[in-house]
């Protein structure tokens, strides 16, 4: 009896629990929320539809994770922000990943970028990249009062800013000559302009902030929600699908305008890592980024590499999940700011001067005597002799070549720069080797991939044993040799 009922039991069990188990499986799924600020060309109204890049890959991420999106466009940045915080099961699109806002929502992208940048109407011969402080002395500078675009340029001390109310009122003024000069978004500005505009009229001066874009989703979201769409968005970049959303809005547009599921920096700085050719034929290279992409390669997706200033390149790293910059010192002072892959360079760095001016270093106290010492803005060597007290450094030079070029032109008495970055700049600027004198070395530093704080451990991991895979293997030696034949490899 009590057997038989056991087994009555049992089965009733069962059946609730199959019923129970179908209705989870055919309940509705989840919906949320979803507000769009109106940019073009991220998320807009047109003919009646919202439309847009942002918009599109939302779409596709959302529908890919199991859930549905209601959306709807703001005109107001601070409504759309108050009410996504508020939540419940709200996101918003086309926001601006930043230090201050990171604790504030739930993350999953990036789905597009942002290239801020000083833009010229016509060519005066500026040569990009213009130096931050340089442009600061071009006016007037077309600005949108309150954006993003003109208070970053705000906190870096820009006074030669001419305000505008609205951006179709600085776009006017920079098409009728009231201005000659706008800060403005890459794509906005080309969205913007009359088809095929851009390309033939409008010269970048500089470009000053990379943004990337997310779906910035309320906290009460849960975790595995947030995981689906990242899930969902990084597989829609490797299989390209986020590019054919691009060139739906941009035919002719480069597919490394796109953002990887791992944003990679570097500067031109060669041999380590350079660009090579104009619009859709350039090209980041350079030894370090042949490690990288090898690296990739073995991990399963190549990433594409950003080209930028160094400043921008070393300023996101320091926040931006999932990403990275190279080819980076490792240096004390840096040891904490990052988690590091390598190494993958070799930056024995010296003080050279012009053979013909007969000057000796063969102390830091000789050095220090001299009148100026040119090296690059923002790098480890400047880091070096600042903390070494020198005070003749000028730091006017955005690239090696700059620098190199000051001591050859007779501006500076010395050049601190590493001995392959010697090497390369006398060979590809006609310089014989013996027109210089490579006095002490000051310093002796790898070279490295410098990863975010808040890149998952497990994705650094990976890379750095691919890398150790790399060495073991013999194939790291064959990529050193191609660019460093004879030299220690690090």
């Amino acid at each position: 009896m009590k057997t038989g009922l056991i087994y009555l039991l049992t089965i009733s069990l069962l059946a609730i629990f199959a019923v129970s188990g179908c209705n989870d499986n055919n309940k509705s799924s989840e919906t949320i929320s979803v507000t769009g600020l109106e940019l073009i060309p991220n998320c807009y109204l047109q003919d009646g539809e919202i439309v847009g890049m942002d918009v599109d890959i939302a779409k596709e991420a959302m529908q890919k994770a199991g859930l549905k999106m209601e959306l709807s466009l703001s005109s107001s940045a601070d409504e759309a922000l108050n009410t996504t915080l508020a939540g419940p099961n709200r996101a918003l699109l086309t926001l601006g990943y930043s230090p201050e806002r990171q604790d504030l929502f739930k993350w999953a992208g990036p789905t597009t970028q942002g290239m801020y940048g000083i833009f010229e109407n016509g060519d005066s011969g500026i040569k990009y990249p213009l130096d931050i402080d340089d442009a600061k002395l071009i006016k007037p500078i077309a600005a949108v009062r309150g954006w993003l675009e003109t208070t970053t340029l705000e906190k870096l001390g820009f006074t030669n800013l001419k305000y505008y109310d609205s951006y179709d009122a600085a776009l006017a003024a920079f098409m009728n000559g009231e201005t000659k000069f706008i800060a403005s978004d890459f794509f906005h500005l080309i969205k913007a302009l009359p088809d095929g505009y851009f390309m033939a009229n409008v010269y970048t001066v500089t470009r000053y902030l990379t943004v990337f874009n997310y779906i910035a989703f309320s906290k009460d979201v849960s975790d595995d929600v947030i995981e689906k769409v990242q899930k969902a968005i990084n597989s829609l970049i490797e299989d390209q699908a986020t590019v054919a959303i691009l060139r739906s809005y941009f035919p002719t547009m480069p597919a490394d305008y796109i953002p990887g599921t791992i944003q990679l920096f570097t500067e031109d700085a060669a041999p380590y890592n350079y660009g090579t050719g104009t619009g859709a034929s350039r090209k980041v290279e350079g030894s370090s980024v042949d490690f990288v992409n090898e690296i990739q390669a073995r991990t399963g997706f190549v990433n594409k590499t950003n080209l930028s200033t160094w400043a921008d390149a070393y300023a996101i790293p320091q926040y931006l999940p999932n990403s990275a910059v190279y080819t980076t010192a490792r240096t004390p002072e840096r040891e904490n700011m990052f988690q590091w892959v390598g190494p993958i360079s070799c930056h024995k760095t010296n003080f050279y001067t012009l053979a013909s001016s007969g000057i000796t270093i063969d102390t830091l106290e000789q050095a220090k005597a001299l009148q100026s010492i040119a090296t690059p803005k923002g790098w480890f060597t400047e880091d070096f002799l600042v903390n070494n007290n020198f005070q003749n450094i000028v730091v006017t030079a955005l690239t090696s070549q700059e620098a190199f070029q000051q001591l050859i032109n007779g501006e500076v008495q010395a050049l601190l720069l590493p001995e392959p970055d010697i090497k390369w700049l006398t060979e590809n600027n006609g310089v014989a080797m013996s027109q210089l004198t490579q006095h002490i070395q000051a310093i002796d530093r790898d070279g490295y991939l410098a990863f975010s704080l808040n890149t998952p451990a497990s994705t650094v991991e990976k890379w750095q044993s691919k890398l150790d895979d790399m060495k073991a293997d013999g194939t790291f030696e064959t990529i050193w040799n191609k660019w460093y034949e004879g030299e220690p490899m690090p």
